[in-house]
C-alpha cells in the first residue's frame, strides 16, 4: 500500500499576490515569503501569524507547515494539525490533503482513517491529484470504506492524468499484474509506464 507522504510546500508568492491584490495581506504575505526563502523562519512566522489569526487560509497553511517541519518554531504536530484544519475548513486543497495525512498517520491526533477519508474526498472532488491517489488506495483496499476497485481505478486515472507518479505506478502495476479486478492488459500497462 502506498500513500503519498508529502507535506506540500508553501503556496507560491505569485498566487498570494493574485489572491489579495491591493491589500495589506499581499504585503505581509510577501514579507513572510521573502523571510522564509532567506531562511529567516521566525521572521516569516511573525509575518504570517497575524494573518492566520485573522483567518487567512494561506497563512494558516504556511504555519501548519512550519510547525510540521520545525521551521522557526519547535516541531509540534498538534499545532500543525490545528492550522492545517483551519485552512482546510476554508477549502484550501493542500490543507485538506495535509489534514487527511495527519489523521491517517496519527500525527498530533489519534489515527482516524475515516477523517483522512473525509478530507481526501473533499480535495479529490475538486481535482487535487495527491488526494485522488490516496483516496484510490483507500477504495482499492477497503480502508475506511468498502472495497470499490472501479472507483479506485477511476481516481487513479484522474490523478495520473495530472501527472501523479504514484497513480501512474498503481495503474501500471494493476494492468500488468491484473490487480483490483482488472485483467492483465499489456497495452494499457504501457500507457501508464514511466
Amino acid at each position: 500500500m502506498y500513500f503519498k507522504n508529502l507535506y506540500l510546500t508553501f503556496v507560491t508568492l505569485v498566487s498570494l499576490i493574485v489572491a489579495f491584490p491591493g491589500t495589506g495581506f499581499a504585503d505581509e504575505m510577501s514579507q513572510g515569503m521573502s523571510a522564509y526563502e532567506a531562511g529567516r523562519f521566525q521572521e516569516a512566522y511573525q509575518a504570517w501569524l497575524p494573518l492566520a489569526k485573522k483567518g487567512d487560509a494561506n497563512a494558516q497553511f504556511n504555519l501548519g507547515l512550519m510547525y510540521r517541519n520545525g521551521l522557526g518554531v519547535k516541531r509540534n504536530d498538534r499545532e500543525a494539525l490545528t492550522w492545517f484544519s483551519q485552512a482546510a475548513q476554508q477549502g484550501l486543497l493542500d490543507a485538506q490533503y495535509n489534514t487527511g495525512l495527519m489523521y491517517m498517520e496519527g500525527r498530533g491526533v489519534a489515527v482516524s482513517k475515516i477523517e483522512a477519508f473525509k478530507w481526501w474526498e473533499l480535495a479529490a472532488a475538486k481535482g487535487h491529484a495527491a488526494s485522488q491517489h490516496n483516496l484510490a488506495v483507500l477504495y482499492a483496499y477497503g480502508i475506511a470504506t468498502g472495497i470499490d476497485t472501479a472507483k479506485a481505478i477511476e481516481l487513479w486515472k484522474r490523478s495520473a492524468a495530472q501527472g501523479h507518479k504514484g497513480s501512474r505506478k498503481a495503474l501500471y502495476q494493476a494492468y500488468t499484474e491484473g490487480l483490483h479486478g482488472l485483467k492483465p492488459d499489456p497495452e494499457q500497462a504501457k500507457q501508464w509506464q514511466d
